[in-house]
């Protein structure tokens, strides 16, 4: 049989009463600035992390330009030349020959792989 009970309903002023009576008012007040400093803080911390993150994703966007050249080498073709054996003989060792094709038709505005004895291709030089 339970004599005696400690039991106190949270939902009773006399409850929020008693636990906060422990407490005097300016100890109230220094834990109510604590926490609100703290909670500055942290905005501030966040901010200015996002600010810098920010930043440095625009000055890599604005490092390259696209004024910047890449060197370029004029090939005039021969007959019998294609653009495959043309690749081949000027991609750099470690680039993919059909890649280096899609850059020499992007940078001579070649919508075909047809090419023609006298014509002149520009090849990106890396």
């Amino acid at each position: 049989m339970l004599r005696h009970t400690t039991y106190q309903s949270i939902y009773n002023n006399d409850f929020i009463e008693t636990a906060s009576s422990g407490l005097k008012t300016a100890e109230r007040f220094q834990a109510i600035q604590a926490m609100f400093s703290r909670r500055l803080l942290f905005k501030l911390l966040l901010t200015a992390v996002i600010i810098i993150a920010g930043c440095t994703g625009m000055v890599r966007v604005f490092a390259g330009s696209p004024h910047d050249e890449i060197p370029m080498e004029q090939v005039v073709v021969s007959q019998g030349d294609t653009l495959w054996g043309i690749a081949v003989e000027y991609k750099p060792k470690d680039m993919d020959t059909r890649a280096f094709i899609r850059v020499i038709k992007e940078t001579n505005h070649l919508k075909t792989s047809g090419i023609e004895a006298g014509d002149v291709l520009s090849l990106p030089l890396y």
